[in-house]
């Protein structure tokens, strides 16, 4: 197998799963050409480029500590599987690529590791919470840390009782379901790194078909924690006419109906546009993860959960517009509306709801 010039050592299957001999998933590669590019840029903001310590903790083929390999001057993968373990050694060898693997749960390996690493990868199988307390501990006091969940159906909304059970919170599955989703993931990962007294600052976190993904900068600081508490809150929904506000509200403001609540969940932005805006100048343009960091980039700004413009369209009763011309007709009232990366119906903008239906009634007229 081969990736972005890189050999890989891994079974070819059509849907790899958690019992594959060596874990390769094709379709990850979007996540894996963001991961680069961002750490990438994280390196060269931190002036790491002397020193700069990665830990790939589930490495499986290792392709993604290889694509690391080229930002890293210490570079450690490790999987707790022989054959993975074999592999990586292969790929290695292969790619002229120097590292030390280790063959260990990734809890146990991490936790040798005591402010060590300047780039913790975690890519697990399911929910990335179980390796949190690990990671926190390895990351140096000035570090960047990536984290991926397949675990998604449980804080969008499907399973609300596995969602409480497993992250302390209350999700909604609407149609804006996903970004609950990721909010729920951020609030969980910035609470576990403040109980070691560091700060988890967002920088690159998405959604993208069965995963989320969230990476972020890591400072060990007391006071910065305090301050970022405040983007720790809950989220006020109205099923009856689809208002939203991060805020606690008992009764919509627009219908009067009683909302529903979602979290405790992170209430900020989890994209820094400074960043994205980095990345874009360091990423190939032909490179299908570009369209979709390009999204992202746009859409950092605005706070308020997306809206789904089919969604909006069939809560007034009548047929959605096109969303290029729904985009326009509110940039041209001089509100703030830009694409989303998670649905291709949605649109993130800050328009009061009443404003977003008008505009729907008026190109449908």
């Amino acid at each position: 197998m081969e990736e972005r010039g890189l050999e890989v050592f891994a079974p070819e299957e059509e849907e790899p799963d958690k019992d594959s001999e060596v874990f390769f998933n094709e379709k990850m590669l979007n996540n894996r050409d963001i991961s680069q590019i961002a750490v990438k840029v994280f390196r060269e903001r931190a002036g790491l480029e002397e020193e700069f310590r990665v830990a790939d903790a589930l490495a499986a083929s290792g392709i993604r500590g290889f694509r690391y390999g080229e930002y890293a001057t210490d570079l450690h993968l490790n999987d707790v599987n022989p054959e993975a373990v074999e592999a990586i050694g292969k790929g290695l060898d292969e790619n002229g690529i120097e590292a030390t693997v280790h063959e260990e749960d990734a809890n146990v390996f991490l936790s040798e590791f005591g402010n060590y690493f300047h780039f913790i990868d975690v890519d697990p199988f399911g929910s990335f919470t179980k390796f949190l307390d690990s990671t926190a501990r390895a990351a140096n006091h000035t570090s960047f840390v990536g984290l991926t969940s397949t675990d998604n159906a449980a804080p969008a909304g499907s399973y609300p009782t596995v969602c409480e059970r497993r992250y302390g919170s209350k999700p909604i599955k609407n149609d804006f379901m996903h970004e609950i989703g990721l909010r729920i993931y951020l609030k969980e990962v910035f609470r576990n790194f403040a109980r070691f007294d560091k700060c988890f600052d967002p920088k690159v976190c998405f959604h993208e078909r069965h995963y989320t993904r969230v990476m972020g900068r890591v400072t060990e600081s007391k006071k910065r924690t305090n301050k970022a508490l405040e983007n720790v809150g809950y989220l006020s929904y109205c099923g009856n006419c689809l208002w939203r506000k991060f805020e606690r509200v008992k009764n919509c403001p627009e219908c009067g109906e009683e909302t529903q609540e979602a979290g405790p969940l992170w209430t900020g932005k989890f994209v820094d546009q400074r960043f994205t805006s980095d990345m874009l100048e360091d990423m190939p343009e032909e490179w299908e993860a570009y369209e979709f960091l390009e999204k992202l980039d746009a859409e950092a700004e605005i706070i308020t959960p997306y809206y789904d413009i089919h969604a909006l369209a069939s809560n007034i009763g009548t047929s959605s517009p096109r969303r290029e011309e729904f985009i326009q007709a509110l940039r041209e009232k001089g509100y703030p509306v830009e694409r989303t990366h998670f649905s291709p119906t949605g649109v993130k903008t800050d328009a009061p709801i009443q404003d977003l239906k008008d505009v729907i009634r008026d190109l449908k007229a």
